[in-house]
């Protein structure tokens, strides 16, 4: 898996915030309405659209829910930011978003790759369709094709999500690469996303020419110590799966986590918690963040932020280990222990 020590630290700093944001325009009580309400656009944007989807993995119900957002500059040439949301309980992935099934890919535009092939579960959640309501692939090339047509045309696409998000928006970038619309100059950097394809898949989004431009190619914000990047584990007599573009990584874990802590597999997956690293880190003379008290006011965390290491990527993971902090303290109260995301409202 290719990494890479570069970044823009504007840019990253844009769309973690971008992809932090998308959590809050879901209602629970009205899960199909986006809630703008709950929303804070990025500094120089204006909140614009939405769309929804089937959530065919994480609720007995399929129900529809708003699963992004979209940002508008506020002036011209205009940059338009697509945030997919995540999910609050994304390590139910591991039993529920048939990662163990493979769907091939069916771009929108384009004839399907005989080879390529994605989780079912992701699948199901881009391309489902339900009376009344188009799948998020269709919501998404509607958006695009009124965009192109308004008085305030992309410029500029910004493609991004954390967790699930994060699987979703390389399933769309990749559609807009093979479709109509592949001469918008277009960028994706996702957060903490789990492995999408299979090996062809990898080679045909690695393949398109954004993607073989280090400037633009999508580029995967990964801790090492966060086990959902790692999954699903390539294991006999199961599909096989490859990460996409190139992996920019950091490494973070709760100080007051100890080993049998259940939570502590959240806490290094937390959307605010990578905010909050890589705000540390641009800050810093090194680009690294090195803080063994990183306190997170917006979710009351203290992390350890280390130097990371290549060579141990997956390890814990595979080793079926969670880390541990230097000394095992039972998480306080001020540890959020909620979900894998924000929690939406104060």
């Amino acid at each position: 898996m290719p990494v890479t020590t570069k970044i823009d630290p504007s840019l990253a700093s844009l769309l973690i915030d971008a992809s932090i944001e998308s959590y809050y325009a879901l209602d629970p009580h009205a899960p199909a309405k986006c809630n703008p309400r709950n929303v804070t656009p990025p500094t120089g944007y204006d909140l614009v659209d939405c769309w929804t989807g089937i959530d065919t993995v994480f609720s007995i119900l399929n129900q529809v829910e708003c699963f992004g957002v979209v940002f508008r500059s506020q002036s011209a040439p205009y940059t338009y930011i697509f945030s997919f949301r995540g999910t609050y309980s994304m390590l139910d992935v591991f039993e529920d978003a048939g990662f163990w099934e493979q769907e091939y890919f069916v771009p929108f535009q384009a004839s399907p790759s005989p080879e390529a092939m994605v989780s079912r579960g992701f699948w199901s959640i881009y391309s489902t369709a339900v009376s009344g309501t188009p799948s998020m692939q269709t919501q998404l090339f509607g958006l695009l094709a009124k965009y192109h047509a308004s008085a305030q045309p992309i410029h500029r696409l910004l493609v991004t999500g954390h967790s699930l998000g994060a699987a979703l928006c390389e399933l769309f970038t990749l559609d807009l690469a093979l479709s109509d619309y592949r001469d918008i100059a277009y960028s994706n950097y996702n957060y903490a996303g789990p492995q999408v394809g299979n090996p062809a898949f990898a080679e045909l989004y690695d393949s398109q020419p954004r993607e073989k431009d280090p400037a633009t190619q999508t580029l995967r914000i990964q801790n090492t110590y966060d086990m959902v990047p790692c999954s699903p584990p390539n294991l006999p007599l199961f599909p096989v799966y490859q990460h996409v573009g190139t992996a920019y990584l950091i490494a973070f874990y709760n100080k007051n986590a100890g080993w049998l802590d259940p939570y502590a597999l959240l806490y290094a997956h937390q959307a605010l918690n990578y905010q909050a690293v890589l705000a540390c880190a641009f800050a810093s003379a090194g680009g690294v963040c090195i803080n063994d008290n990183l306190l997170v006011p917006s979710d009351g965390e203290t992390l350890v932020s280390l130097q990371p290491d290549p060579s141990t990527l997956c390890e814990l993971f595979l080793q079926g280990q969670v880390p541990s902090a230097p000394t095992a303290i039972s998480p306080g109260p001020g540890t959020d222990t909620s979900a894998v995301a924000p929690s939406p409202g104060p």
